[in-house]
């Protein structure tokens, strides 16, 4: 759920009449990482090892993954959580 933020304003004259009014903004908050699987952990050359990652918002707004691998060969499967590394 979005942070909420209170926010006072107050609007004064020149002649010094003042409003006040108080105000909620909301922060968006980014997504938590709750999980990294990787299946199996370790795999030889040529290999492949099968990436989960669990993943929520807390607003419930849709996420979109990015997997990058300093070696070897990520690709992506029919499931957008889910990548198949292929080790180097």
């Amino acid at each position: 759920m979005a942070k909420p933020i209170q926010i006072r304003i107050s609007v004064r004259d020149g002649a010094g009449n003042v409003t006040v009014i108080d105000a909620t903004g909301y922060v968006n908050e980014p997504p938590v990482i709750e999980q990294v699987i990787i299946d199996p952990p370790m795999v030889a050359v040529g290999s492949a090892a099968r990436i989960t990652v669990h993943a929520r918002d807390p607003e419930n707004e849709a996420l979109s993954y990015e997997v990058v691998a300093s070696e070897g060969a990520i690709e992506r499967t029919d499931q957008p959580n889910v990548f198949i590394w292929r080790a180097a």
